[in-house]
């Protein structure tokens, strides 16, 4: 079948939108390609088009957990077989899922940057045929891949694995400077293509409002807006803040960032997409690449750091091309909170070198020596001990792991422990005059057979998924069990991060960095952020012109429906 045969069979279109049909014309002539369509503009539809005009698999890159589960719910509704590997993923599975790629008629196959990193799958990537590399939300090599999540800065892996397969890079947001960050970084054939269409989100109006009370405009908002509404702050405490202050005054909302549990997140997201939930209020990355139509109004409590969070969060909302608004709230002290941000996120060599000296001792890893097993610290000693933030010690591992001396799983939460310690007897004789817990301690037996014997690890979050309730009403019925001394239960709300070292302890003298290296990429970000605080003080031109020229795209006419054009708010 044609690429319209597909797009009729499977979405019920006859034609395509703006530039789709030429990306995949260019995907059919086995070239590189670099797609660059606004949030909701249909860039999927371009690397699954021509994957199922081909034989073999569609190898799909994406960020996250929830982008791989919308999309696989998408594709299921369609009758298209995929499949995903992300880190709820059991390793001991690949075989089967390779075996499935191979033999079940998969056409997808949804892989995170982290997985891709892992030995067994970069080789069993060689025994199915890969029709297409599809690197979704590709900015992220640009924006996450240098500090946050390194794995992005090695999806090139793939060029020298599979040599001759086209790569499909998609995003919604690119300048310049990630243009050509993007394309250098997956080493993009000499005669690659980048497809760009405008930009421009006429339906959705952008507002900025300095220096107001945050907390009492925010109230206006969600009352006046009675649709589906996300809400982003820059750290979690604010995020869960801001949700219980709307509940406390009657708006229903729940908040939603990675400190969460995957379980929690999953239900979370599921019930704002069908509505159960009215206002998300989330950190950075929640929406991406979620297709939810109705969506009238995103709101920024705190500045974005740059142009292109902030554009791609705006572009959640209005994805039905009906009126939508995007309103950013400011002051001074987001200005501020963005700047100390920018310095902590790039520290001078010689508190890097502290940092490693200080890791070392804490963990007492002599110089010269490797741990064979992995290490732990604890979050908050660490903290105390060392006067040093949650983000600077994010940021240092980092660095210490870009350079190669470690790697690390951040923020882990060690599990709890019970142990039962009633014998076999008396907690029957128990389970018979106590009916209400009987069902639970059955699960319980059922679940880890071991409690009878020592002290065995749990999961809250497990046993709550099971029983249909959450983690508080879990915690609280095992601390009934154990003043009615039927159990021993220790609850673990203590974080920890998990550190491999990947070579010896290396004598601080001998330490380096590549400090041209790091003043780049601080220049970048400082840059952006400047641009972005020069939006926020503009108050002159057009908002959405403002935001297309940092684009590089350029539009004579303003928007006449942003603050700017119409001054005054919503």
């Amino acid at each position: 079948m044609n690429a319209i045969d597909i797009l009729s069979k499977y979405w019920g279109y006859s034609t395509f939108r703006s530039k789709q049909e030429e990306v995949i014309e260019n995907i059919l002539a086995n070239k590189d390609v670099l797609a660059i369509f606004p949030v909701g503009e249909g860039k999927s539809l371009c690397y699954q088009v021509p994957a199922l005009m081909k034989n073999g698999v569609c190898l799909v890159i994406s960020p996250l957990i929830s982008l791989m589960t919308d999309q696989l719910r998408f594709l299921s509704s369609k009758g298209i077989k995929s499949i995903a590997i992300n880190k709820n993923i059991n390793l001991n599975e690949v075989d089967d899922i390779f075996n499935k790629c191979k033999f079940g008629g998969i056409k997808f196959l949804f892989l995170s940057p982290e997985r891709l990193q892992n030995s067994k799958i970069k080789r069993k990537l060689n025994d199915i045929n890969i029709n297409l590399i599809a690197v979704d939300e590709a900015h992220c090599i640009s924006e996450w891949g240098h500090q946050f999540r390194p794995s992005f800065r090695k999806i090139s892996d793939l060029r020298t694995i599979l040599p001759q397969t086209p790569i499909l890079a998609l995003t919604a947001t690119a300048n310049k400077y990630v243009i050509n960050d993007i394309t250098t970084n997956l080493h993009f054939k000499k005669n690659h293509e980048i497809v760009k269409t405008s930009l421009k989100k006429n339906n959705i109006s952008y507002l900025v409002l300095e220096n107001i009370d945050k907390r009492k405009k925010l109230i206006e908002l969600v009352e006046k807006i009675k649709s589906s509404i996300i809400i982003y702050a820059n750290s979690r405490k604010n995020v869960e803040n801001i949700s219980k202050y709307l509940n406390y005054n009657d708006y229903n909302s729940c908040f939603y960032h990675a400190g969460l549990s995957y379980e929690n997140r999953k239900n979370i997201q599921e019930k704002w997409i069908k509505n159960q939930i009215r206002i998300i209020v989330a950190t950075s990355s929640f929406g991406m690449g979620i297709n939810k139509q109705d969506v009238r109004l995103v709101i920024n409590f705190s500045l974005p750091p740059n142009i292109e969070t902030y554009y791609q969060q705006s572009g959640r909302a209005g994805r039905d091309n009906k009126k939508a608004y995007s309103i950013l709230l400011f002051d001074e002290n987001d200005i501020k909170y963005q700047q100390t941000l920018l310095k902590q996120r790039y520290p001078k060599c010689y508190e890097i070198i502290d940092f490693y000296n200080n890791l070392s001792n804490y963990l007492q890893i002599p110089i010269g020596s490797v741990p064979d097993d992995n290490k732990s610290i604890n979050i908050k000693n660490f903290k105390e001990r060392y006067k040093i933030s949650s983000i600077e010690l994010y940021n240092f591992l980092n660095i210490l792991q870009n350079e190669g001396y470690i790697i690390f799983k951040g923020f882990v939460k060690p599990h709890s422990k019970l142990k039962i310690i009633l014998d076999t007897n008396n907690l029957y004789k128990f389970q018979i005059e106590n009916r209400l817990y009987d069902q639970f301690i059955r699960l319980l037996l059922r679940t880890y057979p071991k409690l009878f014997n020592e002290y065995v690890s749990i999961n809250e979050d497990i046993i709550a998924k099971k029983i249909n309730r959450d983690i508080n009403f879990v915690k609280k019925i095992f601390n009934k069990l154990e003043k009615l001394e039927v159990v021993k239960y220790q609850f673990n709300d203590e974080n920890t991060i998990n550190i491999k070292y990947l070579i010896s302890r290396v004598d601080s003298q001998y330490l380096s960095f590549n400090d041209a290296e790091i003043e780049k990429r601080k220049k970048s970000d400082l840059y952006r952020l400047e641009k972005m605080i020069s939006f926020c003080k503009n108050q002159d031109q057009c908002r959405r012109n403002l935001i297309l020229n940092y684009f590089d795209e350029v539009e004579s006419n303003d928007c006449e429906n942003c603050s700017n054009c119409l001054k005054h708010d919503i």
